[in-house]
């Protein structure tokens, strides 16, 4: 397996991981449009489609005084579209160095376009959402390229790439097995999971939701947080950071006898006071 894309699945892995952690994101339904949708809103990037007569460019991707924009060939299968959207996003994401980017026939082999071919095919099929679906739902292969969007083509090689990370001097073994799985046959593949499962899962259970996604889902619940529960949130450069992401949250600190509390509630269930009631019982406790 060439470093390039163990480098690349892993540095992947981390934002999509923890996105889905952030987000709660079920394994079982997962869509890379999910966080496409979130990254192009978050960046600003504009996507818009193209079209070529001889297919030639399949993405494109400028970045000039304008921003960011990503086009794709409208063409296209709609699986090749997806591929392509998340190829254009790998450019960004990856911090590559340029201002224009052309996925073509023509430039397969350049190192950026690998790059940027391993991260549309993480973002589109993860580690533990394959793990998930082929072997806790014993998915067929062709239930799992609907589900995800994907051409037969990108699930094969995702899967060799997947299981080669894992089982670096099996390669004819692997192939075969993928074939015998697209053929509807799927205890060899199931096996091979069952030997990697945990380290899938251990990976994934790395990432934890953010503080300001523990403390947003924990006011949603209860309508009111203190430092108590969250020491972090005695840092006030996360007040500026939770204000601006979550309008009907307010944040505050009192202070009494040397100790302090710092408190977040949701101003549509209490109201100023209430809240520094609730908190200056917390203080009286501690």
């Amino acid at each position: 397996m060439d470093g390039l894309y163990t480098r690349i699945s892993k540095s992947t892995k981390h934002v999509v991981y923890q996105y889905m952690k952030d987000n709660d994101i079920s394994l079982l339904n997962y869509s890379f449009n999910y966080f496409f949708h979130h990254c192009i809103q978050k960046y600003q990037i504009q996507v818009l489609s193209h079209h070529f007569s001889n297919h030639k460019i399949e993405g494109l991707t400028v970045v000039d005084e304008l921003g960011t924009s990503f086009s794709y060939e409208r063409d296209n299968p709609k699986v090749k579209q997806n591929f392509t959207l998340c190829h254009e996003l790998g450019h960004f994401i990856l911090k590559h160095d340029g201002n224009y980017f052309a996925e073509s026939i023509d430039n397969q082999e350049n190192l950026l376009e690998r790059e940027a071919n391993v991260f549309s095919a993480v973002v589109l099929m993860p580690d533990i959402v394959l793990l998930s679906k082929i072997y806790y739902s014993c998915d067929t292969f062709y239930q799992v390229q609907n589900s995800l969007e994907v051409s037969k083509q990108a699930l094969f090689f995702r899967l060799l790439d997947l299981l080669r990370e894992y089982y670096p001097d099996k390669d004819s073994e692997i192939k075969q097995v993928v074939e015998t799985y697209i053929e509807g046959k799927n205890a060899s593949i199931f096996r091979l999971f069952h030997d990697i499962r945990e380290q899938i899962i251990e990976e994934f259970h790395q990432f934890q939701p953010s503080l300001i996604n523990q403390v947003k889902q924990r006011v949603s619940k209860v309508g009111f947080v203190t430092s108590l529960e969250y020491p972090d949130l005695l840092n006030q450069d996360i007040w500026k950071e939770i204000n601006e992401q979550c309008i009907n949250l307010k944040t505050w600190l009192i202070y009494n006898k040397g100790k302090s509390i710092a408190y977040v509630w949701d101003k549509e269930k209490f109201s100023d006071k209430e809240a520094r009631k609730k908190a200056e019982l917390q203080l009286l406790l501690m």
